[in-house]
């Protein structure tokens, strides 16, 4: 099934990503390829707009409560600092639509009275990372979209934006709170057919995805 391409021994292991929402490889090849931050989301979550509705400072957390573009956002370790700017305004969104979805926040409820947790079973927040000068380029994609969620265009709702490092290059629609989000194949054809074409043209295989 799997040719390591040499005789003898060897190990397969294969994670059980979810697959659903923006990959974030695919959002680096994406923003690489010269897509903007909303082209990106877009091709992941389907029909969305883009909203600055009225949100609250802070969120809670099991660590505590966090400003949430200050302290928060800026901590939320998913993503490196060092990738393209319209990748990590994707990812800043994303991340703000989850954490705000999570803990409660709607359309017809603003003062939410939910907690999110920092590890992987939610979103990660790093301490240090809401502080280092190295997370710089973060920081900013936080500040340039401040206040900034998704909301589905049909369901005029927030939804639960889901996202993982890759998806294999095929991603599974999913719906959260009204909002179907888009599904298929993550290529620039669109379809299988240029999945493993060389060049690849895939947008994973474009942003350096290992998988």
């Amino acid at each position: 099934y799997c040719d390591p391409g040499f005789a003898g021994f060897a190990a397969f292991s294969f994670g059980a990503a979810h697959r659903k929402g923006m990959s974030q490889f695919g959002a680096k090849g994406r923003a690489e390829a010269g897509q903007s931050t909303e082209d990106i989301l877009k091709a992941y979550y389907g029909d969305i707009e883009i909203a600055k509705p009225d949100l609250p400072d802070t969120i809670r957390t099991d660590k505590g409560e966090f400003d949430l573009d200050g302290k928060y956002l800026k901590g939320i370790a998913e993503m490196p600092a060092s990738w393209p700017m319209e990748a990590l305004k994707a990812q800043a969104i994303a991340a703000r639509t989850y954490a705000m979805a999570s803990v409660g926040w709607r359309t017809g409820n603003t003062d939410p009275g939910g907690r999110i947790c920092t590890s992987e079973s939610c979103q990660v927040w790093n301490s240090s990372k809401a502080s280092s000068s190295s997370a710089e380029r973060w920081h900013q994609a936080v500040e340039d979209t401040k206040g900034m969620i998704m909301l589905g265009k049909d369901s005029g709702e927030i939804f639960s934006a889901l996202y993982a490092a890759s998806s294999g290059g095929y991603n599974y629609s999913y719906t959260s709170l009204g909002h179907k989000t888009s599904g298929g194949w993550d290529t620039k054809c669109g379809s299988r057919e240029c999945w493993q074409s060389s060049p690849s043209q895939a947008y994973e295989s474009i942003g350096g995805s290992p998988w």
